[in-house]
C-alpha cells in the first residue's frame, strides 16, 4: 500500500466500520461477515453488538436494505439507486424497493426559514423577492437534492432543486470509503453476484455522481437537449431560469405528469401505454443516432407522462456525447443486433472498438459471445433484457483484448434504465422482440450522406493502395539491401507471458521482505535477550525497536 493510500484509508477507517455497523444492525451482519468487511473490526464483537434483536426482525430484508441506504447518507442513496437499475443481480423486489430513493428519500430542509436561508446565501434575494408561492412541502427528495414548487411572480410555474446540506463534502469523502470497501469484497462480489469488475463500476458511479454536484453543468445540458430537441410536440424539456440558478439550486419549467413508473394512476387516467412507449422510444433514438447527445440516466422517476401524445423528461446531470462515425458504426451495429444477425453484430462490435484481432481471436469472440446470446434467448420475452446482453457483449470484448470506447459503455448503461421503463409499459418488451414495432430505422439512414460516404470511402482506399503500390519497389529494395550486407534482423515480441513476469517478480519480493522481516525479528529477539540478560537499557530499547518495526512492516504488508 502507498504512502498516499495508507493515509486515505487512516481518514476512512471510521466510516467503513460505521458503515458495515449500519448494515449490521438492519439484519445484514452475516452478509457483512461474508464479504469481508468484518476485516475492518479488530474484535468482531463489536460489530455483533449493533445486530438487532427485536427491532428489524418482521421486517423483509429488502426495506431494510432501502432503510440502511438512506440512514448512510446521499453517496449510499445514490449507489441504491444504481442498484435498483440492476435487473441481472437482484429479485425484482429489492428493485422495487430501490425505486423508492429515486425520489422518495427524507428531505433535508424541512422549514420554509431554512430553504429561505439557503435561497439567499445562493442568489442575493429571498424566496418573497422571487416567487409569489413556494411550497414548504418538497414534491420529491432523493440522494443529492430535494425538489419544490413554487411559482414566480410572472406567473410561471417552476420547479425549485436544492442541494442538500454539506453533501459535496460527504460524497468526496465516501468516494475513498467506497474505494477502499471495492477493494476489500470484490472477490466476493465475483463470487456471490457475478459482478467481475467491480473496480470499473466503482470508477464509473464517482466519476458520475462528482459530476452531478455542479447544478450549473446540468443546467447548460438540460437547455442543449432542449434545443435539439427534434420531438418539441410530443417530449418536453424544461426551460432554465438562469438568473436564479447557481451550482447548488437550480429553477427550471416544472413539469406536471404523472410518473411513468405509477401504473395505477396511468390506468386510472386511461392512458395508452403503447403510445406513450412509442413516443419515448423514438425521442431517445434520435437523441442517440440523429443528435448524438442523449440522458445517460434516465431512470423512471424523471420520466412523466402528461398525455396520450405527451411526455416530459427531467434530469439531465449525466450525458452522453456520440460523434458522426460512432453513431454510423453503432446504429449498424443495432440493426444487425435487433435482426438477429449476431455474428455480423459482433463483427461490426470489433470495427466500433477498432480491435485488431488475428483471424483466430476473431472468431473465438464471435464464437463466445453468440453461444451466451442463443443462451440467453431460451427466456420469454418478459424476462429478456436486451441491454443486459449488450452490457454482457462488453464484457465479453474487454475479456477478447478489446478496447471499448467509453462513449459505447454509456450509452449501453443508458439502455438498461431506458429497456426498464419500456418494460413498465409492456411487460413483454425487448429491443431485440420490439424494436422494429415501435422504431424506424430506416429514418436514421440519410441515403444522399450515405452515397457520399462510400464515395468518400472508396476514393480514400484508392489512394491507400496507390500509396502502397507506389512506395513497394523502394521497401523491397531496402530490404533486400539489409539482408545482402547481413544486416537484416527480426524483433520477436512475447504476448501472453506479461502475467507470468509480474508474478515472478512478485514471488521475489515477497521473497526478500519475508528474509527482511525474519532477519530484523531474529536479532532483535537477541538483542532483547542480550539487554535483559546483561541488564543493558540501550541494547534493550533496541531490540524492542526492531520488534515494533518488524510488527509495522508485517501490518503494511498485510494491507497491502
Amino acid at each position: 500500500m502507498k504512502i498516499g493510500d495508507f493515509i486515505r484509508f487512516i481518514r476512512a477507517l471510521r466510516r467503513i466500520r460505521q458503515v458495515a455497523s449500519i448494515f449490521a444492525k438492519h439484519g445484514f451482519y452475516q452478509i457483512i461477515t461474508n464479504i469481508g468487511l468484518s476485516r475492518f473490526f479488530i474484535f468482531r464483537k463489536y460489530l455483533q453488538a449493533t445486530y438487532p434483536v427485536s427491532d428489524y426482525q418482521h421486517v423483509p430484508p429488502e426495506i431494510r436494505l432501502r432503510y440502511a441506504m438512506e440512514e448512510l447518507g446521499p453517496t449510499f442513496i445514490k449507489l441504491g439507486q444504481v442498484f435498483s437499475q440492476q435487473i441481472r443481480i437482484l429479485p425484482m423486489k429489492y428493485i422495487v424497493e430501490l425505486r423508492k430513493l429515486q425520489d422518495g428519500v427524507r428531505a433535508d430542509y424541512t422549514k420554509i426559514s431554512e430553504i429561505n436561508e439557503v435561497f439567499r446565501s445562493e442568489t442575493g434575494l429571498s424566496l418573497e423577492d422571487v416567487f409569489v408561492h413556494f411550497d414548504e412541502t418538497p414534491t420529491a427528495s432523493a440522494s443529492l437534492a430535494q425538489v419544490h414548487r413554487a411559482v414566480l411572480k410572472n406567473g410561471a410555474v417552476v420547479a425549485v432543486k436544492i442541494k442538500k446540506r454539506n453533501v459535496d463534502k460527504i460524497i468526496k469523502n465516501d468516494i475513498d470509503v467506497l474505494y477502499f470497501i471495492v477493494r476489500a469484497v470484490k472477490d466476493a462480489a465475483r463470487e456471490l453476484l457475478y459482478i467481475d469488475n467491480a473496480e470499473d463500476i466503482f470508477k464509473e458511479f464517482s466519476k458520475s455522481i462528482i459530476a452531478e454536484l455542479d447544478f450549473m453543468a446540468e443546467a447548460g445540458y438540460t437547455e442543449k437537449i432542449k434545443k435539439t430537441n427534434m420531438d418539441g410536440d410530443t417530449v418536453e424539456i424544461p426551460g432554465i431560469y438562469w438568473e436564479y440558478s447557481t451550482k447548488n439550486i437550480l429553477v427550471e419549467d416544472f413539469i406536471d405528469g404523472v410518473k411513468v413508473s405509477d401504473m395505477d394512476e396511468l390506468a386510472r387516467k386511461g392512458i395508452d401505454k403503447q403510445a406513450v412507449l412509442k413516443i419515448f422510444l423514438n425521442h431517445f433514438f434520435k437523441q442517440i443516432f440523429i443528435i448524438g447527445y442523449f440522458n445517460a440516466d434516465p431512470h423512471p422517476g424523471n420520466v412523466f407522462v402528461i398525455s396520450n401524445e405527451k411526455i416530459g423528461i427531467i434530469d439531465f446531470g449525466s450525458i452522453g456525447i456520440l460523434t458522426k462515425d460512432l453513431r454510423k458504426k453503432i446504429l449498424k451495429y443495432f440493426m444487425e443486433f435487433f435482426d438477429g444477425d449476431y455474428e455480423g453484430a459482433a463483427s461490426t462490435f470489433i470495427e466500433v472498438c477498432m480491435g485488431d484481432l488475428t483471424e483466430k481471436e476473431e472468431q473465438y469472440f464471435k464464437f463466445e459471445l453468440m453461444e451466451f446470446i442463443e443462451s440467453f434467448y431460451n427466456k420469454p420475452f418478459r424476462d429478456v433484457y436486451s441491454a443486459e446482453i449488450l452490457m454482457e457483449t462488453l464484457r465479453i470484448g474487454q475479456k477478447n483484448k478489446l478496447t471499448i470506447p467509453s462513449e459505447l459503455s454509456l450509452l449501453f448503461k443508458a439502455l438498461l434504465p431506458i429497456e426498464s421503463i419500456a418494460k413498465m409499459l409492456d411487460p413483454e418488451f425487448s429491443f431485440v422482440g420490439s424494436g422494429h414495432k415501435f422504431f424506424d430505422f430506416d429514418v436514421l439512414i440519410d441515403k444522399k450522406e450515405k452515397v457520399k460516404d462510400m464515395r468518400a470511402s472508396f476514393v480514400e482506399k484508392i489512394k491507400s493502395y496507390k500509396d502502397f503500390i507506389g512506395g513497394f519497389p523502394k521497401r523491397a529494395e531496402k530490404i533486400l539491401k539489409k539482408m545482402s550486407e547481413d544486416n537484416f534482423s527480426i524483433d520477436f515480441i512475447h504476448k501472453g507471458l506479461d502475467g507470468l513476469i509480474n508474478e515472478m517478480e512478485k514471488s521475489s519480493r515477497r521473497l526478500t521482505n519475508g528474509l527482511l522481516i525474519a532477519s530484523v525479528i531474529i536479532s532483535s529477539g537477541i538483542l532483547i535477550f542480550i539487554g535483559s540478560e546483561f541488564k543493558h537499557v540501550f541494547i534493550l530499547f533496541m531490540g524492542i525497536a526492531g520488534w515494533v518495526m518488524g510488527l509495522l512492516y508485517i501490518l503494511i504488508l498485510l494491507f497491502k
